[in-house]
C-alpha cells in the first residue's frame, strides 16, 4: 500500500503517494482513502482526469486559493474584463 499525504489543488485535497512525489514524475496519481488509485475505480473511470500535475499542488487550502486568485487578478488585467467586480 502506498504512503499517501493530503495535498490541495485549486479543485479541493488530494491524496498523492510520497514516493511519486519525491521523484522526477510531473504528472501524479491521485489515490483515494483507501489507498487505490483513482483510475481503478467506477468514479474515477467516469472522471475527465485522475492524475495532478505536481505544480498544481500545494500544502493548504489557503496556498492553493490564493495561487489561484494571483492567477485570476493576473487574468483580469491582461484581458481587461472584469474590471466591476
Amino acid at each position: 500500500m502506498p504512503n499517501l499525504v493530503k495535498l490541495y489543488s485549486h479543485n479541493g485535497p488530494m491524496l498523492i503517494d510520497t514516493r511519486q512525489l519525491s521523484g522526477p514524475r510531473t504528472l501524479l496519481t491521485i489515490y483515494t482513502l483507501r489507498g487505490n488509485r483513482l483510475m481503478d475505480t467506477v468514479r474515477g473511470q467516469l472522471m475527465p482526469c485522475t492524475s495532478v500535475h505536481r505544480d498544481n499542488l500545494y500544502a493548504s487550502k489557503e496556498l492553493a486559493a490564493d495561487h489561484r486568485r494571483r492567477i485570476e487578478d493576473d487574468m483580469r488585467r491582461r484581458t481587461g474584463i472584469f474590471k466591476d467586480i
